[in-house]
């Protein structure tokens, strides 16, 4: 894990010069880097879902910015995604997913610590970044199994990155996500709270140029139900993304993707894994 991190952390430094930007035979400009957390996203593949095969459609709409805080002078480094919605097709695996807005707001400090307030004052070194990771309105409904679908009205979750990257391109955290579901059935609408008892891991790298991406994150822990029954849910998630071609300036990457769900999935809190690959179009990425 420390030899992970430490090629990371080298991996992040900037690149020198105009590195992204090269010239045409009539010295026109163009970029040869790009950002995967930026731009119209829009792609297309295809699902293998517990055996059962299925066409996907996404979209959506990504965003990165970066802030200096004016009392501290350290920096945010944030990445939005707004919108962001799969559609699935075909008899066996029809259904809809769909995020209001989902969000990591990391603030990166180059010298943490804690103030301990005796009464001779004590500073101790803090050796993390500080993530706020927001979802709200993540809206699911699957159709093969009959009336019903599940909102996730809202989750927040404080995280720990102990790899300090300065740039958005690399981050680990990890920490207590609480969380508020709605499961809509036949027999009606039940409510799930997870009051700090989920632990979140939200982890990735991305190449200086963007050509390559990888990502992951998983979730595990207790939720409760209004009428007092705790479950235990799981969820892992992983993502590897390779830049194939820009048209226009337009990126297109390949993507395969990953998924296991444990007493989690749908109303009826299935056990599920999927497989996916397909193309990705993020317009407006050129950096």
């Amino acid at each position: 894990m420390l030899a992970l991190a430490l090629t990371l952390l080298l991996a992040s430094a900037p690149m020198q010069g105009d590195a992204c930007t090269r010239w045409d035979g009539a010295g026109e400009p163009f970029p040869i880097c790009f950002d995967p957390g930026n731009g119209l996203l829009v792609g297309a593949g295809g699902l293998v879902w517990d055996g059962a095969a299925t066409p996907e459609l996404s979209a959506g709409i990504l965003l990165r910015t970066a802030r200096t805080s004016h009392s501290k002078g350290t920096p945010w480094l944030n990445t939005h995604r707004l919108l962001v919605t799969e559609a699935r097709s075909g008899t066996a695996r029809r259904g809809l997913i769909t995020t209001l807005y989902e969000s990591n707001l990391r603030r990166h400090l180059e010298e943490g610590f804690i103030l301990v307030p005796t009464a001779r004052p004590v500073r101790i070194p803090f050796p993390f970044d500080l993530s706020l990771a927001l979802r709200l309105g993540h809206y699911e409904r699957r159709v093969w199994e009959g009336p019903g679908w599940t909102l996730e009205t809202g989750r927040a979750a404080l995280l720990l990155d102990p790899v300090r990257s300065p740039t958005a391109r690399v981050w680990l955290g990890v920490g207590p996500a609480a969380s508020h579901t709605l499961r809509h059935s036949r027999e009606g609408t039940e409510h799930e709270l997870s009051p700090f008892t989920t632990l979140l891991l939200d982890a990735g790298y991305e190449t200086e140029d963007g050509r390559w991406m990888v990502r992951g994150t998983a979730l595990a822990g207790w939720t409760v139900s209004f009428d007092g029954v705790m479950r235990l849910r799981t969820r892992e998630e992983a993502d590897l993304e390779r830049l194939l071609i820009a048209v226009n300036d337009q990126p297109v990457w390949l993507r395969l993707s990953a998924a296991h769900v444990h007493a989690d999935a749908g109303v009826s809190r299935k056990d599920e894994w999927t497989l996916g690959l397909g193309l990705i179009l993020r317009a407006g990425s050129a950096r």
